[in-house]
């Protein structure tokens, strides 16, 4: 996977490099080449070559999906107002407000034209999958603890976090001339990683390091681990942790010591347990829905891309 995560960095630049007469051509290099994990152009290719395709015919698709993530990160920079991404100032703070939202439709815009090429079927899917996005987004900033479910959560992420990851699957298996059921195989993986992939994502986000701060609890996002403890909390206790949550994401200087105190009522509660269960669960999902497909090393790798986000005891 090393080799085609190189391959996906060089062939960025690439692309990157031919929009040079754009305006807009300075915020879509530094968004596009910040360094990430490159995980849904690579689920792209894996699921294209799990089926017999080849990688250099399905490029430039999973490229697009690279530039359809990219977007949803610089828009949800500029909507929670996050001033960091990868370690450097966010689009929005190291140029305009105005900038990241053209920054993010020119993206979003360069994703379609990548996927024209492929036919309808995959051109609808990656519209389709952008909507989601969308949808899944504002379900997320409208979504209150107090009428948090976890039915909604799972709803939420699946659109938000899933639905990309299932249609670069999806439309890898079809690019690549994978038979329906193989297509509908790879899908289900994608979805049942992307799950995984954001429950896990949600856990870390709460690992409290020296001077740092959890960026879902500053933006009010509700997730599964204070949606479990409030569930199977005591009026008493949900108040408490109620107010704790109001302090937390208030304007002003972060309180670190209501950070660690929510911190603690996760712990005491089991609720970091319960979404690692969670975890393993869509995990061995993953992996049950595309164990029939033939035997490869591309099959192989997809195994590996699950195995990796394992809770480590």
């Amino acid at each position: 996977m090393t080799k085609a995560k190189s391959l996906i960095e060089s062939e960025l630049v690439k692309l990157v490099s031919g929009l040079s007469e754009l305006n807009l051509h300075p915020q879509i290099e530094y968004a596009v080449l910040s360094k990430g994990k490159r995980l849904r152009p690579l689920l792209t290719i894996l699921s294209a070559e799990s089926v017999g395709g080849n990688r250099n015919k399905v490029m430039p698709l999973a490229l697009g999906f690279e530039l359809m993530h990219t977007a949803t990160l610089v828009h949800d920079d500029l909507i929670d107002q996050d001033e960091m991404r990868r370690g450097k100032p966010a689009l929005h703070k190291k140029w305009s407000e105005n900038d990241a939202i053209l920054t993010g439709d020119a993206l979003i815009a360069l994703s379609v034209e990548l996927a024209s090429g492929y036919g309808e079927t995959i051109l609808k899917t990656v519209a389709q999958s952008a909507l989601q996005l969308c949808d899944g987004e504002h379900m997320d900033i409208t979504l209150s603890l107090k009428k948090a479910t976890e039915e909604a959560y799972f709803r939420k992420i699946k659109e938000k976090s899933a639905s990309l990851f299932k249609a670069a699957a999806y439309c890898g298996a079809l690019a690549g001339g994978g038979s329906p059921i193989e297509a509908r195989s790879l899908a289900a993986f994608g979805e049942n990683f992307g799950i995984a992939y954001q429950l896990r994502d949600d856990i870390l986000d709460l690992a409290l390091e020296e001077n740092s701060f959890s960026k879902d609890l500053k933006s009010r996002r509700v997730t599964l681990p204070l949606i479990h403890s409030y569930a199977i909390s005591n009026a008493t206790e949900r108040e408490q942790l109620e107010t704790a949550f109001r302090v937390a994401t208030k304007k002003g200087p972060i309180d670190f010591a209501i950070a660690e105190r929510i911190s603690r009522f996760f712990n005491e509660k089991g609720s970091i347990e319960y979404c690692e269960k969670k975890i393993n669960q869509y995990l061995r999902q993953a992996v049950a829905v595309v164990a029939s497909l033939r035997d490869t090393e591309y099959k192989n790798y997809l195994f590996e891309m699950a195995e990796s986000l394992k809770p480590r005891a």
